[in-house]
């Protein structure tokens, strides 16, 4: 009886999106799921997809000890989930050599199933370098299978000890609830949790099921880096007027409503996301109004007009690159430059809305440094009007989160500035 390899051509179309066309695993994985009845199978496409994702630089090393010539994109996929499957799938050997070449003959590939056979029968003569058998960036790349500049730009930014632990470490897989202040303490969220949770600082880190239970305007999914962020924004201080420039979709207007009671504009360049914070708002019973402009585009009635203008500005998720690889495999050192302008554009328009004595704080979920301190740098020279307000209790008085040192948090950055 044929295998039925069903799932595994689901599976290649969503690794093939990410890695040759550029797309957003999470979107496409949601749409195919839907033509899986079982949520065994479920599971299985989404595991061999993450998976095989995950390693697709540790398998790029692979495949260049195996083969002379680097295979076409579809075949060097196709393979790719073999040696997932053989590596880190529990499948048999046999059964994942037979599911690639019926997956490669699936393709149309059938004059390079001998091929394919050859190379993952012959995987287990591979072996992963050890430190010193390549450079110190090479050796943290193909072990946890990481874009070889992305190592680079942390071992620059923080050393090779704290780049290895980054990278190491393992996505958190649970949820980060907490409560609706306007509805419900924390302390009473905490008892309908039914002892089900790990507690933070300002929430609960939760199994995805356990929230199924819970009354939806009582609490919020919102990440712990995102909940210290909003803190950091007004700790020790009391705006009345604040200003949230890419708020979509609200979580962060929202809390600082909570916590501040201040009158909050929340803002995005996209319509349909706007109506996101809209959505928010209204399950949230908040305040927040929403807004729709673009934030590197000056506003005249808004000059000098805030007590604190929140700039949590796009960048390249790079604090979140352990759960969403694919984010990572569609960005460049290119990217990051651009990402960069657009940055410095926002933060030069909204210094303008400020009030003198305000605050202008700026975030980012990115852990590289040209995002963050290097922006930072550059604002302040070109900006003496404005002077640094330390928040939380670094030395250089930024907030930074990096993931697996600071645990179940993902990367983030804040820094507060004052304008004189």
């Amino acid at each position: 009886m044929a295998t039925d390899i069903s799932r595994e051509l689901i599976c290649f179309r969503l690794l093939r999106n990410v890695l040759v066309e550029k797309g957003y695993g999470a979107i496409s994985l949601s749409k195919q799921l839907n033509e899986i009845d079982s949520e065994s199978g479920k599971a299985y496409v989404s595991n061999l997809f993450y998976g095989t994702l995950e390693k697709n630089v540790q398998f790029d090393y692979v495949l260049s000890k195996l083969t002379q010539k680097k295979p076409k994109p579809s075949v060097g996929i196709a393979i790719k989930m073999g040696l997932y499957m053989l590596w880190y799938g529990n499948t048999p050997a046999y059964a994942a050599t037979d599911k690639t070449v019926r997956l490669v003959k699936a393709l149309g590939k059938e004059g390079v199933s001998g091929f394919v056979n050859a190379v993952l029968r012959n995987a287990s003569s591979v072996t992963l370098p050890k430190v010193g058998e390549v450079s110190n960036a090479d050796y943290l790349s193909i072990t946890y299978s990481v874009p070889l500049w992305i190592v680079k730009e942390l071992i620059s930014d923080y050393g090779y000890e704290t780049a290895e632990e980054i990278m190491k470490g393992e996505a958190e897989k649970r949820v980060h609830i907490r409560n609706n202040g306007r509805v419900i303490t924390k302390e009473g969220l905490k008892k309908k949790l039914n002892g089900e949770y790990e507690s933070t600082r300002y929430g609960f880190f939760v199994n995805y099921a356990t929230t199924k239970n819970l009354v939806p305007s009582e609490y919020t999914v919102q990440s712990y880096a995102s909940t210290v962020a909003v803190n950091a924004y007004v700790d020790g201080i009391s705006p009345n007027t604040i200003l949230d420039l890419c708020g979509a979709p609200g979580g962060k207007s929202i809390y600082l409503e909570e916590l501040t009671n201040a009158s909050i504009i929340c803002c995005d360049i996209h319509p349909h996301r706007v109506e996101l914070i809209e959505k928010y708002v209204k399950r949230m019973k908040s305040g927040v109004n929403a807004c729709l402009c673009d934030a590197r585009r000056i506003m005249p009635e808004w000059l000098d007009r805030f007590d604190l203008v929140v700039c949590d500005v796009p960048c390249s998720g790079s604090g979140d690159f352990k759960s969403k690889p694919d984010v990572m495999f569609n960005r460049t050192q290119t990217d990051i430059a651009k990402i960069v302008e657009s940055q410095n554009a926002i933060l030069n328009t909204a210094k303008m809305y400020v009030k003198r004595g305000g605050y202008l704080c700026y975030s980012t979920c990115s852990i590289f440094k040209k995002e963050n301190d290097n922006v930072i740098s550059e604002f302040l020279r070109n900006n003496d009007d404005f002077t640094k307000d330390a928040v939380g209790n670094s030395c250089d008085g930024f907030v930074r989160l990096l993931p697996a040192i600071n645990k179940g948090a993902d990367g983030f950055f804040v820094a507060r500035l004052k304008r004189k």
